[in-house]
């Protein structure tokens, strides 16, 4: 269900306020506008979406393959987390994302279990078809949906994702992970890879596996990072003993739409 949003003097002050910053360090709303935002806009969204303090949304509307739903932009973000793509609302990003420009998404399709795949059977508009329309083609297109039934990835907290890359739907890129620039990932990414290449295959692990599993128990994403990060040691053998025995939770302001 499609839910509309408009855009309001208060709405553009709260993202403000809470350092949800839709350009590179954004000015203050002025004018009636908020980087990409503007006031009376009306966003149209697909999913609830909550976006946590210091964040930075920077790529404006999302633009899907042909055939996949537009969204308005903003997503389901966590805290210390950055995107210079356009990114739909049916995405979830942890905290601590780095994501570069150029990311896209598999979220159009067409039927692969037919005779066909051409879009004569889903397009009886489309002038290229419509003199060959017939009945069944008609009731096939009334039950097909290009943008297909997979969610928008997961992404864990700590990724980072370098330039073009492209990530397939209904997948989890795991907390730690890096995507190497130019990527086509089609399959779950294990927390803590560095994967690469098209399709993207494992390259290698950040950490050794008892390192990776300490750090995922810790949970060290959901502490205060002016304690976590107060020392001069930034190595996880370092910080990981006092994470787990003095540091306090952190617990961000909002915005949801």
């Amino acid at each position: 269900m499609i839910r509309e949003v408009e855009v309001s003097e208060e709405l553009m002050a709260s993202l403000h306020q809470n350092t949800i910053l839709l350009s590179y360090n954004s000015p203050a709303p002025a004018n009636g506008r908020y980087g990409w935002l503007h006031a009376g806009q009306r966003l149209k969204l697909r999913h609830s979406v909550t976006v946590e303090q210091n964040c930075g949304l920077y790529g404006g509307t999302y633009a899907p393959f042909v055939g996949g739903h537009p969204s308005c932009g903003l997503c389901t973000m966590g805290a210390f987390s950055y995107s210079y793509s356009p990114l739909p609302d049916g995405l979830t990003v942890g905290r601590y994302c780095s994501i570069s420009t150029g990311l896209k998404f598999i979220d159009s399709q067409h039927p692969i279990q037919s005779l066909t795949t051409s879009a004569l059977l889903f397009r009886p508009e489309n002038n290229l078809f419509k003199e060959y329309v017939t009945p069944s083609t008609r009731k096939f297109a009334s039950g097909f949906s290009t943008a297909g039934e997979k969610k928008y990835p997961v992404i864990g907290h700590d990724v980072w994702i370098g330039a073009n890359c492209t990530l397939a739907l209904g997948i989890t890129i795991g907390s730690g992970a890096i995507i190497a620039a130019n990527s086509t990932v089609t399959g779950n990414v294990p927390p803590y890879a560095i994967v690469g290449g098209n399709p993207a295959k494992l390259i290698k692990f950040r950490f050794d596996f008892e390192t990776i599993a300490q750090l995922i128990a810790s949970q060290w994403w959901t502490y205060d990072p002016r304690a976590i990060f107060s020392g001069q040691a930034l190595e996880p053998s370092d910080l990981l003993p006092a994470i787990r025995d003095t540091t306090p939770v952190f617990n961000p302001l909002t915005v949801t739409l």
